[in-house]
C-alpha cells in the first residue's frame, strides 16, 4: 500500500514552490491550488466566487488519482460521494478556454502533462 505524503496548507501560510520542490529534485511532486465551496459566474465574465482557497502540497503525480482527490475532499470536511465536479485550469489560460474536466484516469494523465513545468496547479 502506498502512503500519500500530501499535506493541507492554509492559504494564508507563505510558500515558495521552487524552494520546496527545486527545479529537478522532485519532478513528480506538485501543489494543488484547490478552490472549493463556491460557484462560477455566468459567461462571458467567468470567475469563481464565494469559495475557499486551500493548498495541498507534496502531491505525487505518479500516485495521484480520483480516489486521492476524493480523500483530499474528505480531509477538508466534504462528504464524498455526493456529486462533485472536479476541474483543473491549464496554467496561463483563463477559465473560459483553460478549464478541463478532472473525472477519470485519462483526465489525470492530461493534468500530469502540466505538473513538471508548473508546480502549482
Amino acid at each position: 500500500m502506498v502512503h500519500s505524503l500530501w499535506t493541507i496548507r492554509p492559504s494564508t501560510m507563505g510558500f515558495d514552490a521552487l524552494d520546496l520542490y527545486g527545479i529537478v529534485d522532485h519532478p513528480h511532486l506538485f501543489t494543488v491550488e484547490l478552490r472549493h465551496g463556491g460557484k462560477f459566474t455566468p459567461f462571458p465574465n467567468v470567475r469563481y466566487v464565494e469559495g475557499k482557497l486551500t493548498y495541498i502540497d507534496l502531491v505525487d503525480i505518479d500516485e495521484f488519482s480520483m480516489h486521492e482527490l476524493d480523500a483530499m475532499m474528505l480531509e477538508l470536511g466534504y462528504v464524498v460521494p455526493p456529486v462533485i465536479y472536479y476541474h483543473f485550469k491549464i496554467p496561463n489560460e483563463d477559465l473560459i478556454f483553460g478549464l478541463r474536466a478532472l473525472g477519470n484516469d485519462q483526465d489525470v494523465c492530461n493534468l500530469a502533462k502540466y505538473t513538471r513545468a508548473n508546480k502549482v496547479i
